[in-house]
Formats: C-alpha cells, sequence, structure tokens
C-alpha cells in the first residue's frame, strides 16, 4: 500500500478503537488501559505517517543537460549551470506566484518570491543533471504551491511541443509573466546549444536536440495572451463536473459557446438549477494569440437569473 493508504487504514483503526473505548465509560477497567495503549501508538505511526506523507507532496525535479554546455567528462559550463537553474528557479516561482492568487505585473519583483524557492539536492554526471527539491524547514510545514506550479511548469514545457489546441489549452489556463519566463528559460537553452530532459512527478519532457528546444522557445516567443470579460444572454444548455465543462447557447448570434467552469464558482453542481432556463452568463475569455491563429477559451465566472428575475426554464 502507499503511505497515504497506510495513513488512512490507521485513522480507521484509531475511529474503531475510540469508539470502543467511548463506549466503556467511566470504569474503563483493564481493557480500557489495553484500548488506551494501542491508541497513543496508533497516534505514534499516525504522525510518523503525516510526516512522510508531507515529505512525499514537496515539489521535485530533474533537469538533465545535455549539448554544447556539457563536456565528454560528465562536466557543465559553471556559467551556464547557474543561468539556466536561475531561469528554471524563475519559471517555477512565477507560476507558484500566479497559482497563489498573487498579482503578477508586466515586469518587476514576483512576489513574496522567497518563498517559492527549490534547492540543489544532488547532481548526477552522463549528459549533467541537477535534482531540485522543496525544503520544508520545520517538521509541521506543510508543503504549499510549490509543487503544484512545478508540475504547471513542466506541463507547459511538454505542451509546447502538442498539437496546437493541447498548447493553446495550457497557455490559457497560464499567465503572461508565466509565458514570458517560459520563453526566456527556453530561448536560454536555444541560445547556449543545449538539451534538455526535465522529470517532475510522472510528467518527463524530453528537449533531445537543438531543433526541438529551437521549435518550442520559438512557439513561446510568439505567444501572446489577453483577457476580456463578457455578458452573455441565453440558456445554459450543459453543465459537467468531470472536466469542468459547460455549454451555453448565445441569443446574440445562435451559437453554442462551450469552455471551462472557472475556480470563481467552486461547486459546478451549483449551476444546475439554472440548465435549460433563460439566464445571464458571465464569461472571461482569454484569447491565445500566434501568427495566423487565435484560439479563445471560455471560463463560466457567474450565472444570474436574467433581468434578476427567477429564470423561467425554457423550451428546447
Amino acid at each position: 500500500m502507499s503511505v497515504a493508504d497506510d495513513l488512512a487504514y490507521l485513522q480507521a483503526q484509531r475511529a474503531f478503537i475510540q469508539e470502543r473505548l467511548d463506549r466503556l465509560g467511566p470504569e474503563k477497567g483493564l481493557l480500557g488501559i489495553n484500548l488506551e495503549s494501542r491508541l497513543r501508538r496508533l497516534d505514534e505511526e499516525i504522525a510518523a505517517h503525516e510526516t512522510i506523507e508531507a515529505l512525499d507532496r514537496r515539489a521535485k525535479a530533474t533537469l538533465v543537460f545535455g549539448g554544447k554546455p556539457v563536456a565528454d567528462a560528465g562536466a557543465i559550463e559553471a556559467t551556464f549551470g547557474a543561468d539556466a537553474l536561475k531561469a528554471f528557479q524563475r519559471l517555477v516561482s512565477t507560476t507558484a506566484s500566479a497559482l497563489d492568487g498573487r498579482e503578477l505585473s508586466v515586469r518587476g519583483r514576483i512576489p513574496d518570491e522567497k518563498s517559492y524557492r527549490l534547492f540543489v539536492t544532488g547532481t548526477f554526471p552522463g549528459s549533467f543533471g541537477f535534482e531540485l527539491e522543496e525544503v520544508v524547514s520545520e517538521p509541521e510545514q506543510q508543503p504549499g504551491v510549490l509543487r503544484g506550479a512545478v508540475d504547471e511548469a513542466s506541463r507547459l514545457l511538454q505542451a509546447t511541443q502538442l498539437e496546437e489546441e493541447i498548447y493553446a489549452d495550457a497557455v490559457a489556463q497560464s499567465n503572461p509573466r508565466v509565458m514570458n519566463a517560459l520563453a526566456s528559460f527556453l530561448g536560454l537553452m536555444e541560445s547556449r546549444g543545449a538539451t534538455l530532459v526535465l522529470a517532475a512527478g510522472e510528467r518527463e519532457c524530453r528537449f533531445e536536440t537543438s531543433d526541438m528546444v529551437a521549435a518550442a522557445a520559438e512557439r513561446a516567443r510568439k505567444t501572446s495572451i489577453s483577457e476580456s470579460e463578457e455578458r452573455l444572454t441565453g440558456v445554459l444548455s450543459g453543465v459537467f463536473a468531470v472536466g469542468r465543462q459547460f455549454e451555453f447557447q448565445n441569443e446574440e448570434g445562435g451559437e453554442i459557446v462551450r469552455g471551462r467552469i472557472a475556480l470563481d464558482i467552486p461547486e459546478p453542481s451549483s449551476l444546475k438549477p439554472y440548465l435549460w432556463a433563460r439566464c445571464v452568463a458571465h464569461v472571461r475569455i482569454v484569447t491565445v494569440e500566434r501568427p495566423g491563429k487565435k484560439l479563445p477559451t471560455y471560463y463560466l465566472t457567474r450565472v444570474e437569473p436574467f433581468d434578476g428575475d427567477e429564470a423561467e426554464p425554457a423550451r428546447r
């Protein structure tokens, strides 16, 4: 079993023993002493497993470089190694700040950047690799958004190699400042003739030739993101909890708008009273633009009855 499964099993055992102990009443006797002893042992095991689980949730990544900056003897140019780690850290910090809901200006310092640091915990020769990890300074400290940021950064890197719709979808969930950091990291790889293999969690991104790096860098460099908001009147015709998707039949033009349910709406099921009713949908439109391509993604942020009155079911 995994650490999480072991922890769940121990917690279930503890709940069962606690229930038996509560039933004994004030005069617990020898059985009560034995049950209390078992509870103490279980509490120790649960605490140990919670510590291990917290460590398992730490952000981790492995960067393996090859190409011109890496010598055959398994050595790497010091300036390139430092610059590459700095650029990757900037990508992760920017992503973490965006995920944490911080206000990111086009330029300037990343808010609370020091909270999103990774540390080099190991190196290995061959092409030449760095093992990076989140360091939890206090035993009770819980890992924050850093693991999510590493995962998101690796997802964006991987998306630069995928088909246009998948790439646009990944970018639409990102942030212009994050995309600039992504382009800078890939641009550094390209300018120094480096190749890269990135492993983070179960995802592996492989840029094994200079052409692959150049194509990804060019794609990121020529991508822009813009946002706008719209108020649509029509009928909410679909709500899908799996994948957080929605469909809306817009009265103006008659087209069906499809997109994602934004996190502004925590529970997609809360939209069901509006299904097949005339209502007003507030959407955020994120447009990913590249030369000759323009792909909008719609995010549903709020739904309200038409004209502020209770919406009546529309005819199908």
